[in-house]
């Protein structure tokens, strides 16, 4: 008797635990639609550069600096009064006034409004030449790190460049273009002595990436399938060394810039009664000593152009990484 109550009592026990679990899960029918849903968003790699770039604090202090900038480059010239960005013999060497916020250069004009002007040719000037930098350094580094056989030909033309003092090739680019390019215009020239051996730094440093990244796996594995060489250089290296040729822009910008004031020097670059930084800057370095602000207002908006493209080459490189994406 007492065996068989130990069973019934069992019985029971297994009976409400089986009610209690019938209470703590629910059966739901298996829904095939459903389950192919992906619920997390699909990768987008720019979708991905643009979001992790735009909440970086450096990028949206960039971009706000880069409008301001941009709107002062616009307007201020504007409403500038008639002839003051043009030689004035009564008004040179003038200090800061109500009239003359930023004084005068020693050939008369208004330092203020021919920096805003000056700062906006300046930055078109250097966008182009940039440009063209970025787009033949980054050819010629593919190449030069993907063609071994043509590797010899690179480092005979890069040491030929290298070795040979800036001075003598200025001085032979001023006396080729006085003679044989005198009707060229200026910008155009200063442009041209930019871009003849600016291109081979950007290219040695994508032709060193290159031969980092040239033994991975599925560069391997693509040259094995017989994958065609500019489908190999624009698929498989460029994405990867993308964001060093983004922030090398972002730092050649206020380098060409800058660079008007030593190509003026040789008789390659703008004149110094040009309207741009560098011929500000370099009108107003002898007589600094006595007019500090003369040198003062043109290095002031270079200082801001250098401040707003590095810290946005440093916001975009960092986006670009795919490895903070996620």
């Amino acid at each position: 008797m007492e065996n068989s109550i130990n069973l019934n009592e069992n019985v029971d026990n297994s009976t409400n635990v089986s009610d209690g679990l019938d209470d703590l899960f629910v059966r739901v029918e298996l829904n095939e639609e459903e389950s192919e849903h992906i619920v997390s968003e699909p990768y987008s790699y720019w979708k991905s550069v643009f979001r992790v770039f735009i909440h970086k604090p450096s990028a949206i202090i960039s971009l706000v600096t880069l409008a301001i900038l941009l709107l002062g480059i616009i307007i201020i010239p504007l409403i500038a009064p008639e002839g003051a960005t043009e030689m004035n013999k009564y008004e040179y060497d003038l200090g800061l006034s109500f009239e003359h916020l930023w004084g005068t250069d020693k050939i008369g004009r208004d330092l203020f409004f021919t920096t805003w002007k000056g700062a906006g040719k300046s930055l078109l000037l250097a966008i182009i030449a940039s440009g063209i930098i970025l787009v033949i350094g980054t050819f010629a580094g593919l190449a030069w790190g993907y063609f071994k056989k043509i590797d010899w030909l690179f480092v005979e033309i890069y040491n030929l460049i290298t070795n040979i003092p800036s001075l003598l090739i200025y001085m032979l680019l001023a006396v080729v273009f006085s003679t044989k390019f005198g009707s060229v215009p200026i910008e155009v020239r200063f442009i041209l002595s930019l871009t003849l051996t600016g291109w081979l730094g950007l290219a040695l440093i994508i032709r060193n990436l290159v031969l980092i990244i040239d033994n991975r796996e599925y560069n391997v594995a693509s040259k094995t399938l017989a994958t065609p060489a500019t489908r190999i250089m624009f698929r498989n290296y460029l994405p990867y060394i993308l964001g060093v040729i983004i922030t090398q822009f972002s730092l050649l910008l206020p380098s060409m810039i800058s660079s008007e004031v030593s190509l003026s020097y040789f008789g390659v670059g703008l004149a110094e009664t040009d309207v741009s930084i560098g011929a500000i800057l370099e009108l107003g370095i002898d007589n600094y000593s006595l007019y500090p602000w003369q040198i003062l207002a043109p290095a002031f908006l270079l200082a801001v152009i250098i401040f707003i493209f590095f810290l946005m080459g440093t916001a975009l490189s960092d986006a670009l990484d795919p490895k903070k994406h996620r």
